[in-house]
């Protein structure tokens, strides 16, 4: 199978860049250039912005694939040029120049704890409004989109049409802000954005890799001593996504080419010899080449 000769730009969270390879970088090995936008803890503003910038600075074209992978509506996105460190960081990837300071899910206990007390839940947060605001960056993101006449993707880590948590599957994780609700049949006036166009859209990540829960990631603590379950894809997961679902979705029908079988390949043996999620992830950076590029782009 040869690349295909065009871009492709991908954007979300991290369901879409992660600290091991995702659908999207799978796919990325059949085209000529790829860019990873996801970043781990983006909203809905902030993907959309993030897609707005990198279009005035590729000038996207017809010639051009464009995934975009929404979050959630409970996420409060906002950037600064000023250098902090306030963006989740990790052990290995400097986040400090980083412009979206955005840390996932309001409601985690991070968020809670450092940027929004009970002062600023009672002042700023509506749950019906926030929904609103994503599913305004939505319709704008498509028009932008459609305006380019470009190929392009749309999905989401989950229903978007629910109301009270960022991982559905996940309620132990601190991200749960009331009984989850129909947001149509709690706010009424919220049923025009049924009007959205979901032709270009794909089943949700989320919902397609928790129905197969024996192929989710188990890494050992070695501060609690214990294994813990990650919410994340894994790379069988996000393997399983791509050729089920997203390469079907843009007519590709050749087999998985030699970088993507042998980057699989590579995470399976890594997978097996790392128990701990920071030595696999050390791993990864290791023994897969181009994955050491993958990091924050833009603003």
């Amino acid at each position: 199978m040869t690349k295909r000769k065009s871009r492709l730009f991908v954007f979300g969270c991290s369901f879409t860049m992660y600290a091991w390879p995702t659908y999207a970088d799978f796919l990325g090995y059949e085209f000529d250039h790829y860019e990873n936008w996801g970043f781990p803890g983006l909203g809905n503003r902030a993907i959309a912005e993030r897609v707005a910038e990198c279009h005035i600075k590729n000038n996207f074209t017809e010639d051009d694939t464009i995934i975009v992978q929404w979050s959630t509506h409970i996420r409060n996105d906002w950037h600064t040029f000023k250098r902090s460190n306030l963006q989740r960081g990790d052990a290995i990837r400097n986040t400090e120049d980083i412009g979206w300071k955005t840390k996932g899910s309001i409601f985690n206990y991070m968020n809670r704890e450092n940027c929004y007390d009970d002062k600023w839940i009672e002042t700023f947060w509506d749950e019906h409004s926030y929904f609103m605001h994503g599913q305004n960056a939505i319709i704008l993101t498509q028009g932008l989109l459609e305006s380019t006449h470009c190929t392009y993707r749309m999905l989401s880590i989950g229903d978007m049409e629910k109301l009270g948590t960022d991982m559905p599957d996940f309620p132990g994780f601190g991200e749960t802000t009331q009984k989850e609700v129909d947001v149509y049949k709690d706010k009424t006036e919220l049923q025009v954005y049924k009007n959205i166009d979901k032709s270009k859209w794909l089943e949700p990540l989320g919902l397609f890799a928790w129905k197969n829960k024996e192929q989710q990631y188990t890494f050992y603590d070695p501060n609690t001593k214990k294994d813990w379950v990650e919410m994340h894809p894994s790379h069988w997961q996000h393997y399983k996504y791509l050729n089920e679902v997203v390469r079907p979705s843009l007519g590709l029908k050749d087999k998985n080419n030699d970088k993507q079988v042998s980057t699989l390949n590579t995470l399976d043996k890594l997978k097996d010899e790392h128990k701990d999620l920071l030595s696999f992830e050390k791993g990864i950076l290791e023994n897969i080449v181009e994955y050491k590029h993958i990091g924050y782009l833009g603003f």
